[in-house]
């Protein structure tokens, strides 16, 4: 049983990644999800309370409050009542499972999890896309002191009834080991997100479909494709583009929606440039020719949350056979990854002018794009693919449940 507010139909990367793991698991376990109210708009049909359901998964979807992201008072009501709803949810229905795979959307959904693994019996796994209150204090958004404490210190005793937890990088993994967290090493597991490469696969730049559409056939097209949060600092993305080494042709694409993005399309306008366009999600089967219409993507991480999460877009980008310009502190898994399979440039984060150098000698070097590229797309294959990660994951819950471990060529012989 899973443990996440966002989940089928939401178009946030975390609900539609733990859809495709879900589906994958259904092959081989009785998986259910509790979940919560999409957080973006949809034309899918769904039961919006209740139990339904779909691919082979049984949903329990959930009541909860339900404000606009962009409203942070809101937001945390959401979070509070989401975290609410599934703990009475629980409590009531003594939901019986064999593994409680518990994330972080809302991040005090482990202590709920944790609560209900001591009440029930069943074994529990902490499946961290994200580590709190560290992004939290990392980005500004609260002040350290009792209240971070007091979180950090009722997760901290979850994380240690877990009997497994997952981690996206080995930066996260590190983070955790440290004080003041001080999480055994052996407890915790790297797997990393992934991208379908049957469903994103690389296209022509120069007849490609979406490029058509908005009018990109002439421009260098850099791309940032995903949330626009705090944790990102795409306000720098934006004052590179007025950088005298920013190159004329290049423009800024950013596409996706987030609590940052009113504040960046208001410092765009303000600034008047025709360098920086923004457009909304694209529907997942639209993704390949959105990730292929970009001669150069960007990852941005803020420098202060390095281990506190691993983007998931880069895996999108992989598969889609781009480059990647990552700027993010070197200790990232997100850089070291970049560096040592050939992927792209890295660029160290907050320097408006180094990041539009860092562009400039990017686009301007056709050849080193192009073969960063293909890299892209074998690593992707290798490393990222839904089968290759979605197969770790259940692999690690055979081995919590002590049945035997397959390899993906096992299941083909």
């Amino acid at each position: 049983m899973f443990l996440n507010r966002c989940y089928w139909p939401d178009s946030e990367a975390t609900g539609q990644l733990l859809m495709d793991l879900c589906i994958d698991l259904s092959e081989h376990f009785d998986v259910h999800v509790v979940c919560g109210i999409p957080n973006s708009p949809t034309t899918n049909q769904y039961v919006k309370k209740g139990i339904e359901q779909r691919q082979g998964v049984t949903i329990h979807r959930l009541s909860h409050m339900h404000f606009q992201k962009r409203i942070p008072a809101g937001r945390l009501i959401n979070l509070v009542s989401f975290s609410r709803a599934a703990s009475q949810y629980l409590r009531k229905t003594r939901l019986s499972c064999d593994v409680l795979v518990c994330e972080t959307d809302p991040f005090l959904l482990p202590v709920v999890a944790a609560k209900h693994s001591k009440r029930t019996g069943c074994k529990l796994m902490c499946y961290l896309q994200d580590i709190y209150p560290d992004v939290a204090e990392a980005i500004g958004k609260v002040s350290s002191g009792w209240l971070t404490q007091t979180i950090r210190a009722k997760l901290r005793k979850a994380y240690e009834r877990a009997d497994r937890i997952v981690v996206l990088g080995e930066c996260m993994k590190s983070r955790l080991s440290d004080s003041p967290w001080s999480i055994a090493a052996e407890k915790m597991h790297v797997i990393p997100n992934w991208s379908d490469c049957s469903l994103i696969t690389p296209l022509s730049v120069h007849d490609n479909p979406f490029r058509l559409k908005h009018g990109l056939s002439d421009r260098v097209v850099v791309m940032h494709s995903g949330n626009m949060g705090l944790t990102q600092r795409l306000n720098v993305l934006i004052e590179a583009t007025q950088c005298d080494t920013w190159p004329e042709r290049a423009m800024l694409l950013l596409v996706g929606d987030g609590a940052a993005k009113s504040s960046l399309q208001q410092q765009a306008n303000d600034i008047g440039t025709d360098r920086v366009k923004f457009l909304p999600y694209q529907p997942r089967e639209k993704l390949a020719e959105s990730f292929s219409a970009a001669d150069l993507h960007i990852v941005s991480m803020h420098p202060n949350i390095t281990g506190c999460l691993c983007p998931s877009k880069l895996y999108g980008i992989l598969a889609a056979g781009r480059p990647v310009l990552a700027i993010a502190d070197s200790q990232t898994d997100l850089c070291q990854t970049v560096r040592q399979e050939g992927l792209g440039w890295t660029c160290e984060p907050g320097q408006a002018n180094a990041i539009a150098d860092a562009v400039s000698q990017a686009t301007l070097d056709d050849a080193s794009r192009a073969a960063a590229g293909e890299r892209a797309r074998k690593v992707a294959l290798a490393k990222f693919d839904r089968p290759v990660v979605t197969n770790l994951f259940k692999n690690l819950l055979n081995d919590l449940l002590d049945k035997p471990v397959t390899t993906l060529q096992d299941q083909i012989a």
